[in-house]
């Protein structure tokens, strides 16, 4: 016995339905049944798993929502086509054919909307395409029609939020330094090396404070050198 989705029962939990809303307004009698169980429905049923004389199956399942960029099986769609200048006035498709191009490759239902174009009319190198057919296909979950303006509505959020974080530049904090350059230890602004507890380097510090460099090293308290400290 093969165990299908025409199998599956769809039971509401209690209170499930009793906020209202607009989305609930727009379900149909068929929504959370296996798309096998709609109506209209030519196809075959997804098999589950097949079970032998005497075996039986008790399963649980949970519907979850999520969006095809996760995971195809949440996408809504089952086939999605597009086509643009239906003439080839672009001249974006080369036709190969053996005897006659017009019976060979035949207009599609696309090119009702345009106007046939002039046979002595010059050829554009710069024209773009400006006009794009889309067929959609769906598994039933959502018509055609909701994944449509559905995506125009995402689209249109994501440009809005481009164009909001171009208008409104993030202000950068003056005391932040998490961005600033940090300069290397051990290397002065001008390139020159510096080094700690070298006597003999130009320019360093002693590394005992009776060193004998008393012009520029640490000198003893009750030292009267020039350079030293005075008691």
């Amino acid at each position: 016995m093969n165990v299908t989705s025409n199998h599956l029962e769809v039971r509401p939990q209690p209170d499930m339905y009793s906020s209202g809303g607009e989305e609930l307004s727009k379900r149909t009698e068929d929504f959370g049944l296996p798309v096998s169980r709609s109506r209209g429905f030519e196809g075959h049923p997804i098999l589950i798993t097949s079970l032998r004389k005497g075996q039986e199956l008790r399963v649980r399942c949970y519907a979850k929502k999520g969006t095809a960029k996760d995971h195809a099986k949440w996408s809504p769609c089952t086939a999605l086509g597009f086509e643009y200048d239906p003439y080839n006035k672009l001249r974006h498709t080369t036709y190969w054919f053996e005897t006659d191009k017009v019976a060979e490759w035949p207009l599609s239902a696309n090119a009702a909307e345009e106007e046939p174009p002039q046979e002595d009319a010059p050829f554009d190198f710069t024209a773009e395409p400006e006009r794009f057919y889309f067929n959609v296909e769906t598994d039933g979950s959502l018509t055609a029609k909701e994944v449509i303006l559905k995506s125009l509505a995402e689209l249109r959020s994501r440009v809005a939020t481009v164009v909001f974080n171009i208008d409104n530049p993030a202000v950068t904090d003056a005391m932040d330094t998490s961005e600033a350059p940090m300069q290397p230890m051990g290397q002065r602004p001008n390139g020159q090396e510096r080094s700690f507890g070298s006597p003999a380097a130009a320019g360093s510090w002693s590394s005992s404070p009776n060193g004998a460099n008393l012009a520029q090293g640490w000198n003893s308290p009750n030292a009267m050198a020039q350079g030293g400290w005075n008691v």
